[in-house]
C-alpha cells in the first residue's frame, strides 16, 4: 500500500517487497555510488553487493521492526527510506527509539524538500507508536547531511570509527545523532 506524503510533489512511499530486489539493487547501485563512491577503495562494490543482495533484503524484510520503502516522485523511484523500531544502537543506549537506517535520494532530487517530508513521516510514525527518539548514523565526510540533520533538530551523541577496511581511513568517522520527540 502506497503512502502519499505530498500530493503536489507526487511524493509517495511504496513498500519494498522481496520480488523488488533487482529494482532495489539497480536503483541503489546508482544512487549510493553517486554519493559515496569516493570513500571506498572499490567504489562501493562490496557494500552495494552486501546490502542489496537477495539474502540481505529477504532477511531485513522478515524483521517485524523493519519498515522499508522506495521513495517515488511522479511514479519514478528516486531513493529509499528504511527505519526500524524499537531499536537502540550498540554503542550508546537510546531507549524506546527508532533508527533511521537508510535514507538515500538521487542527487537530482536533493534540495527539493523531499528529505523533510520523509523525516516528518518518520516522526509521525514514531509518535503514533509511542517512540521517544529517532537516531541515525551519519558519516562525517558528508557535511551536507550532517548540516541537514542538525538543522532539523538532531544532536551529536557519539563519534566512532567504522571498521570497514575497504573505506579509506580518512572517511571512517561516524556520528550517532539523536532527536528527542518528547
Amino acid at each position: 500500500m502506497k503512502i502519499t506524503l505530498d500530493s503536489q510533489l507526487r511524493l509517495v512511499l511504496t513498500p519494498v517487497q522481496k520480488e523488488d530486489q533487482p529494482t532495489l539493487f539497480a536503483l541503489m547501485d546508482e544512487v549510493y555510488r553517486l554519493g559515496y563512491r569516493y570513500i571506498w577503495t572499490d567504489e562501493g562494490d562490496w557494500y552495494v553487493n552486501l546490502i542489496y543482495n537477495p539474502h540481505t533484503l529477504y532477511k531485513e524484510l522478515k524483521r517485524s521492526l523493519t519498515h522499508y520503502f522506495f521513495v517515488e516522485v511522479s511514479d519514478r523511484k528516486i531513493g529509499i527510506l528504511k527505519y526500524d523500531f524499537p531499536f537502540s544502537p550498540r554503542e550508546v543506549e537510546i531507549p524506546n527509539a527508532m533508527k533511521l537506517h537508510r535514507l538515500y535520494l538521487h542527487p537530482d532530487f536533493h534540495g527539493k524538500g523531499i528529505a523533510q517530508h520523509l523525516l516528518a513521516h518518520c516522526e509521525n510514525v514514531a509518535v503514533e507508536n509511542g517512540i521517544e527518539a529517532i537516531w541515525l548514523e551519519a558519516m562525517e565526510c558528508q557535511p551536507q547531511a550532517m548540516r541537514f540533520y542538525q538543522k532539523i533538530g538532531f544532536e551529536k551523541v557519539l563519534t566512532y570509527t567504522l571498521d570497514f577496511e575497504r573505506v579509506f581511513p580518512q572517511y571512517r568517522q561516524i556520528q550517532i545523532m539523536k532527536k528527542s520527540l518528547t
